[in-house]
Parts: structure tokens; sequence; C-alpha cells
């Protein structure tokens, strides 16, 4: 029988694959299925990043019985995407991490053109891993106005948002333990700096009855 993508049908074939890339690890993953390392569009599940092709082509062999090699299909907006996201999976097209995905903090003072600028992130917000988890739980679109950054700007930035902290990270003891699907939310940047604002923190409510307004 022709192998296709259209026989990968089960979400549970698919946790499968990620149960067996978590045991033996990346390397020896990609290695067991003979693929290489994600350059874009990447499966984020539980709070971690998975190759998304490879993850596909070894779900296939859970459920049929044989891998698909990595030059019996393409990995990208026409295959893996789709399938993913239609078997109920978040994908990105840039990895979350602390270069790609860092909030920065409003800054008070003014600093001449030209001067060094400190941007002082907060550990919590820093830790791509609740990042991840927060996306994967609420999406990738903005909660207070609504705003996509895949679908405005294209495909290469499928995913691309800010997340705040609900509760003010200044309010945070430091033995707090971050909830990213309850203290976390995502953002688009305009509404994050209006958040911030001023050096203070509005509500989500107050900034969405501003934009309503």
């Amino acid at each position: 029988m022709k192998k296709t993508l259209s026989r990968l049908t089960k979400k549970e074939f698919v946790e499968k694959a990620i149960e067996e890339y978590d045991e033996i690890g990346r390397e020896s993953f990609l290695r067991k299925y003979g693929y290489g390392k994600a350059k874009s569009y990447y499966l984020v599940y539980r709070g971690k990043h998975y190759d998304s092709k490879a993850i596909v082509g070894a779900a296939y062999h859970y459920q049929c019985g044989k891998p698909l090699a990595s030059n019996e299909f393409t990995g990208g907006k026409g295959s893996v995407f789709p399938k993913l996201k239609g078997l109920g999976f978040k994908v990105v097209t840039t990895a979350i991490n602390d270069d790609t995905f860092a909030l920065p903090e409003e800054v008070r003072g003014n600093f001449p053109e030209g001067a060094t600028r400190q941007v002082l992130i907060n550990a919590y917000e820093r830790n791509h891993q609740a990042r991840i988890a927060c996306i994967e739980h609420h999406g990738s679109c903005c909660t207070i106005c609504g705003f996509d950054f895949g679908k405005r700007y294209g495909e290469n930035f499928e995913g691309l948002i800010h997340v705040h902290h609900i509760v003010p990270l200044s309010k945070l003891r430091k033995e707090s333990i971050v909830d990213p699907k309850k203290d976390l939310i995502p953002v688009c940047p305009n509404c994050h700096a209006v958040i911030h604002y001023g050096g203070k923190t509005q509500s989500v409510q107050h900034v969405k009855e501003i934009l309503n307004s």
C-alpha cells in the first residue's frame, strides 16, 4: 500500500513517537529514523520542542507498521504542519527559546542614543519551557486584540507571540511556581507595551476596555 500522510489519523500514535523521542533522546531518535534536525516547524508538547517531521515519520511507523523516510514526504506547510494541527497539536516555525522569544520589560529612565541599554527580564518569564506550555495551551493569538503573526506575516512567523504574567512579577515571591495555563497569557508586542506603559502594570481587562473604547 502506498505510503501517504493521509494514513496517519490518530493522535495517540504521534504521542507514542514523542514518548520514544523522550526515552532515547533527540540524537538517537533522529539517527534511528534517518532525519536531520528541524530547521523550522517544531511540534510543541507539554513544554518541550520536537522535530516535527521526524515525529510524523515515526508516528506513521506506530500506526502503519513502517516509518516514513525523510525523502518520502516534505516537512513544510503543505504536509507536516496541517497534519499535526489537524490532530490537535501546536506547531511553531521558530524554536521558543531565550533568544527568539525573550520578553523585554520596560526600562525606566532616559538613555541617549548610542548608550548601552540594559533590559531586565524576570527569570520566570525567561523560562522558555513555561512559554512553550503557555502557547501550547492558549495558542499564539493575542489574548487582548486577537493578532496572529502567522496569519498577518506568513508561515515563517507561525507561533510568534509574547507571553505575559497575569500577576505582576513584582508581586511574585521568589519561591512561587508559575502555572503556564493560569498565570501566563499570550499577548502581542503592542498590547504588551500598553500593559507595561509608564512602568505600571495594567490589567488585561483594562487594556481590552481601552482598545474597545
